[in-house]
């Protein structure tokens, strides 16, 4: 399980750290370093209304119980799905060109001397990145909950440290390849979390599409009573289930929206892949004074 948040944050963090690395560049480009404070103090915004909502999420999830609570799981599995979808979208289709926009809503925010401008800027765009974040971190800490903010601790910790490389000059990261490698690996978390949540919701009586059980692969428990390492309990099967939703019994709408999510998402890709795109800037640094 640790290695599925590990990832997501990373990438979350990485997203995070470069919109703050480009804003704080273009003001340094431009000498308008007087205007960091503004950069910052929305980072922090972002960072306090981001544990807010993993705060009430937290109560929720707390106070609700039985179906309501399957219902409620079910639900955020599903939502953090889209949301990582959307994410990984959104940079194939925009990738090329966000350090640009990125730039000119900071040369707006300075050219109408507007520090509070850069700071909801700042604030909007990592709190995206911060909601995120809390929605993945739920759905995966439904399933386990030690290893899950284990994870997403380490993750953040790595991409805090590659994003102050990155602001200082001193790191060059090939963003394409970063970016393309994670993906894959996203789209596989998300095509789990939509049968996760999926199954979630058939638990608690919603969905009931088809047979509930299409096959059982489970090998029978050994002597002893523990798992099979190949059993979806077992070190194996657990594995694989917290990283692709692997499922040994699966319902047949389980099984169908797994494989029609991979087959879309990749039909997707594909076809991003054979149109003609703008050159993609693969290595980001912070430009040096002049």
């Amino acid at each position: 399980m640790i290695i599925a948040p590990m990832i997501i944050s990373l990438r979350e963090g990485i997203e995070a750290a470069l919109i703050i690395a480009i804003m704080l560049s273009y003001l340094r480009k431009t000498k308008r370093e007087d205007l960091r404070q503004y950069v910052f103090g929305g980072t922090i915004m972002a960072f306090v209304a981001s544990v807010g909502v993993a705060a009430i999420m937290a109560f929720v999830w707390g106070v609700v119980e039985g179906p309501l609570l399957e219902v409620f799981e079910g639900s955020v599995v599903l939502i953090a799905a889209l949301l990582l979808t959307t994410m990984v979208l959104w940079m194939w289709n925009a990738g090329a060109g966000i350090a640009s926009d990125i730039e000119e809503s900071v040369e707006e925010g300075t050219r109408r001397e507007s520090g509070v401008g850069l700071a909801m800027l700042a604030f909007a765009l990592v709190l995206r990145e911060g909601v995120e974040l809390v929605l993945f971190t739920a759905a995966l800490a439904i399933q386990d909950g030690y290893t899950t903010y284990l994870g997403v601790t380490i993750g953040l910790a790595i991409a805090t440290v590659l994003g102050i490389g990155i602001y200082q000059g001193s790191l060059r990261i090939s963003l394409k390849s970063f970016f393309n490698s994670t993906s894959v690996l996203l789209v596989l978390f998300a095509a789990g979390m939509i049968a996760y949540g999926i199954h979630e919701l058939q638990e608690a009586g919603f969905l009931l599409i088809g047979p509930i059980e299409v096959w059982n692969i489970n090998p029978p428990l050994l002597p002893d009573g523990s798992y099979p390492p190949l059993h979806e309990n077992g070190f194996i099967g657990e594995l694989a289930k917290s990283l692709f939703g692997y499922n040994g019994n699966p319902s047949a709408l389980e099984v169908i929206a797994y494989v029609s999510y991979i087959l879309i998402v990749s039909l997707y890709y594909w076809q991003k892949r054979e149109s003609p795109q703008k050159p993609v800037e693969t290595v980001v640094h912070a430009p040096t004074n002049t």
